[in-house]
């Protein structure tokens, strides 16, 4: 299962169910990211916060953009046993241009910018807050910028 606990408004019910599905000795793998975990540089205050609209609005839609750290919990309490919880960092650099293209603009900085209107909308931020939140965020993908990001993989036993 990949990025899907982070959408329902009750991860721990869908694992409970999720074990009706497997035999006895199966195995569950659960990939999950976690928007706190994105570091980067430059650092801007104001990427941080356009970051964290899109964290408010997924927990005022019923998800979680920060799951990846509760797999373990969900998980034991689901039931499960044997669990294995593995951080899978992406890091981006200019040494590193397919993930700078494709990872740190084309899905990470265009997922957070996808949520303006709302942000904007729900009062969490301004116009110009905004675009100076995403422009920082593009600098992470310039020359001299890195940006990283955390998922997490977990396993677990039925």
């Amino acid at each position: 299962m990949c990025f899907v606990l982070e959408h329902l408004t009750d991860p721990a019910l869908a694992l409970r169910r999720l074990r009706r599905l497997l035999r006895p000795g199966g195995t569950l793998t659960v990939i999950e990211g976690d928007h706190g975990s994105a570091l980067f540089h430059p650092d801007s205050a104001h990427a941080h916060a356009a970051i964290d609209c899109q964290v408010r609005l997924q927990a005022a839609g019923g998800g979680n953009a920060l799951i990846g750290r509760e797999l373990h919990s969900l998980l034991t309490g689901a039931g499960y046993r044997d669990i294995s919880v593995r951080p899978r960092t992406v890091y981006a650099d200019a040494d590193r241009p397919a993930l700078v293209e494709g990872f740190t603009r084309g899905t990470f900085i265009a997922m957070v910018n996808s949520v303006r209107d709302e942000a904007l909308a729900a009062g969490l931020t301004t116009p110009a807050d905004w675009a100076r939140g995403i422009t920082d965020l593009h600098r992470t993908a310039e020359p001299g910028g890195t940006f990283s990001y955390t998922f997490f993989k977990a396993v677990a036993l039925l």
